[in-house]
């Protein structure tokens, strides 16, 4: 069972550094794990999810693959069946970006240079973002892609222990480079934080107000610039 993945995995793919050992968190079919077997990029790798029924999807493509000497299935919630040693690198997709901050907040162990984190939210980019500049993590890279009509963010991040400023504006934009994916992702984003403000403009000498209406200035300065 040879695997191509899609544009949505592929941008995750895209930045696995390789050579170690991966967990896919939120596996679901196992795709990923099997495609950076495949082509080598990894030597080996744990597809764990939190569901026993996809689960039991991965175990079929792994055993339709004949990867079984190389990829563990593990039943867990986020990383609670997991040790530091497991894993170099942690790939988290699939969950949004709230729940992704939730369960790295559980772990301890997350805050350690070593480990090379692969995030790809499917909503709230920006309270993972958030979370990961609050908790001494930096991001290195993103990844702007679209899968039919959705839009999708991908970076990486690893601890560095240093907490820097940041801006409201910085949860949304990230490191994002300018594409035509990127744009079409901040709109959205854009969208969003105009009907909110619309909602709170009323508001007299409000911060949050404030805050919005830069947030909104500088999204769209980006898209612009």
């Amino acid at each position: 069972m040879n695997i191509n993945l899609t544009p949505r995995l592929s941008a995750v793919a895209s930045l696995v550094k390789g050579d170690g050992i991966i967990a896919d968190i939120g596996t679901d079919h196992g795709y990923l794990p099997i495609y950076l077997i495949q082509t080598g990029k990894v030597k080996r790798a744990i597809a764990a999810d939190i569901g026993q029924m996809p689960l039991e999807n991965a175990r079929k493509s792994v055993k339709e693959s004949e990867l079984e000497d190389k990829i563990e299935l593990r039943l867990s919630d986020g990383l609670n069946s997991f040790k530091p040693t497991d894993a170099d690198e942690i790939v988290f997709a699939g969950m949004g970006g709230t729940l992704i901050a939730e369960k790295l907040a559980e772990i301890p162990w997350v805050k350690d240079e070593r480990f090379h984190f692969i995030f790809q939210p499917q909503s709230r980019a920006e309270d993972l973002r958030r979370f990961l500049f609050e908790n001494g993590f930096e991001i290195n890279c993103e990844v702007a892609t679209h899968e039919g009509r959705r839009h999708y963010i991908t970076f990486d991040a690893r601890y560095t222990g240093k907490i820097s400023e940041f801006s409201q504006s910085d949860c949304f934009i990230g490191k994002l480079t300018h594409s035509e994916d990127a744009h079409k992702h901040l709109n959205q984003q854009l969208s969003r934080l105009q009907k909110k403000y619309k909602a709170l403009k009323d508001r007299e000498n409000d911060e949050e107000i404030e805050e919005l209406s830069q947030t909104i200035s500088s999204i769209e300065r980006f898209i612009n610039g």
